[in-house]
């Protein structure tokens, strides 16, 4: 069984996501918080298994859960996410801008 790790950013992201939809829901933001952390066991037991966003990063990988894009880069003992991100976003920019920190 893999194991999953985030970055700082990933935490960031997290908590800011969480946050914003706790305002008026926040059963939604805990079941949100609760299937990412599900999602990111089971992938992190298959990492190969997201999608392959190397036009965005080389050997970036990627799974969704509800609206959102976990991105992660495959280890040897599982998975790193390195971002959480709303998926209608301007992702070539949105890595553009935070390239430094991946």
């Amino acid at each position: 069984m893999g194991t999953y790790i985030f970055s700082s950013l990933a935490i960031r992201n997290l908590t800011e996501i969480c946050e914003f939809i706790a305002q008026s829901d926040k059963k939604a933001a805990s079941n949100l918080f609760d299937s990412i952390r599900q999602k990111s066991k089971l992938v992190a037991s298959f990492p190969n298994m997201g999608k392959n966003y190397d036009w965005l990063s080389p050997n970036l990988r990627g799974f969704t859960v509800d609206d959102y894009i976990m991105f992660y880069y495959p280890r040897e003992d599982g998975i790193e996410i390195i971002r959480a991100v709303y998926g209608k976003r301007d992702l070539q920019a949105l890595f553009e801008e935070f390239g430094d920190e991946l």
